[in-house]
């Protein structure tokens, strides 16, 4: 489907086969949510970057046991919701990619504050598709590494807050903080709307 969805011209059986799609996820999230919500980083990686809809629908999944709380109540803090306290299952292995672009060894070096910092600064190169290579979608970046980047630098920071000071919350001074700070304000307009939708994912 990525072939026909790269020029954004579904006739015919594409379309179909696009339809069939949202309606299986639509099946899945109202039957088996918590399949979605397990599973939704591997989802999200294999969907192609334009089709917002279909992503959107897999990361609306939640648990079939947990009550999401209203957003618009006023003067709610979503730090006291018993709900924000568990870490959510993923039983994705998201950190394959980072393993074989040979990132996952330096980038703990640097998260324990053991590396440079001139690390975060070789980042931008080492998110590039190798050359002057595209995807199937006409990007120069590697959305699979930038997703598994975000998720890993995501899951060990809120890690490394607990074991520090009981709380889940993001110090601004935290290197993985630093790290994903510096890449938003330094990537070209690609990267940097690569990056949100990588954000949005995990």
């Amino acid at each position: 489907m990525a072939l026909f969805l790269k020029d954004l011209d579904l006739q015919g059986p594409s379309r179909e086969l696009y339809r069939g799609a949202l309606r299986l996820l639509l099946v899945l999230i109202h039957d088996f949510s918590d399949f979605l919500s397990e599973h939704y980083f591997t989802l999200c990686d294999i969907i192609p970057p334009r089709c917002i809809q279909m992503r959107n629908i897999i990361l609306c999944a939640f648990p079939p046991n947990i009550m999401l709380p209203d957003p618009y109540l006023p003067g709610i803090s979503f730090e006291s919701i018993p709900e924000m306290g568990p870490i959510p299952p993923i039983l994705s292995d998201f950190t394959s990619a980072l393993q074989t672009a040979d990132l996952r060894n330096h980038l703990d070096q640097y998260l324990l504050s053991r590396s440079s910092p001139s690390f975060i600064v070789s980042l931008k190169e080492r998110l590039k598709l190798p050359g002057a290579a595209t995807d199937t979608y006409g990007e120069t970046y590697n959305l699979s590494l930038m997703n598994s980047l975000v998720m890993y630098i995501g899951v060990s920071t809120v890690a490394q807050a607990k074991a520090r000071s009981g709380s889940s919350l993001f110090i601004p001074t935290d290197p993985g903080v630093v790290a994903l700070q510096f890449l938003s304000n330094n990537l070209d307009v690609e990267g940097n709307s690569s990056l949100k939708i990588c954000a949005s994912i995990d």
